[in-house]
């Protein structure tokens, strides 16, 4: 049996040359015709629809361990559902501990009687100092005289004042103020101090007047002093009734 010489070539001289000069284009030979398009004919059925796509799931592993034999194949689930505890129709515990601690700032709510100063009086330094039998050297209670407010038109203007200032937020800081508005004093509640007039307005109006005031400076001197000409505006006027 003979070899076939290169001059005996399945192919014609015209395929050759366009091989040749164009590499990336196949012979005739080797194309493949494309797949004929589904059409449908008169009377004959339709083509097969595509089939459903479908998602292989992860082999079941049993309790000893080991997988199972075979694949299971399931359909694909619809995108969007969500599988938190809300859409189940439960609440999270995140959620449930922020409706708790709702619930408990509302059992806790603020009080009106939590703005009220406690007027009861409270020594400052409770140390007893005893004697040699051990008992209290000083009375331990204020004497109830304290609290009559007869006493308090016996005081003096600096004690009404010192009372006011180093006694805050106590019934005797209350009957100071009476004593002092009774003694045609007004408490100022822009600079918080005491004002009285020196002499008649020089000026009045609806919302203020104007002239000279006697103030008293609790803050650098503690003395009275004059102001010649000072506005006081009413708005700043403490006048809640005592």
């Amino acid at each position: 049996m003979g070899v076939a010489s290169s001059s005996e070539s399945p192919y014609t001289a015209s395929e050759v040359q366009d091989f040749t000069l164009a590499p990336q284009r196949l012979p005739s030979a080797f194309q493949t015709a494309p797949a004929p398009a589904a059409t449908f004919e008169p009377g004959g059925s339709l083509p097969p629809p595509p089939p459903a796509p479908c998602v292989v799931s992860r082999p079941a592993v049993s309790s000893g361990g080991a997988c199972s034999s075979g694949l299971g194949v399931r359909p694909s689930e619809p995108s969007g559902l969500s599988t938190t505890p809300e859409a189940r129709g439960q609440m999270s515990p995140r959620r449930v501990d922020a409706l708790e601690l709702l619930a408990a700032s509302h059992r806790h709510l603020p009080a009106p009687s939590d703005g009220r100063r406690n007027r009861k009086y409270a020594p400052r330094n409770p140390y007893v100092h005893t004697d040699q039998n051990g008992i209290a050297a000083y009375p331990m209670q204020p004497t109830t005289g304290y609290e009559d407010p007869a006493m308090f038109k016996k005081y003096d203007l600096d004690t009404l004042f010192f009372i006011f200032y180093y006694q805050q937020g106590s019934y005797q800081q209350h009957l100071a103020a009476k004593e002092l508005k009774q003694l045609s004093w007004r408490y100022h509640t822009k600079y918080l101090t005491w004002f009285q007039r020196h002499e008649e307005p020089r000026m009045t109006a609806s919302d203020f007047e104007r002239g000279a005031y006697v103030y008293f400076d609790h803050d650098s001197g503690w003395c009275q002093r004059i102001k010649s000409d000072f506005t006081f505006e009413y708005q700043f006027l403490e006048d809640e009734p005592m």
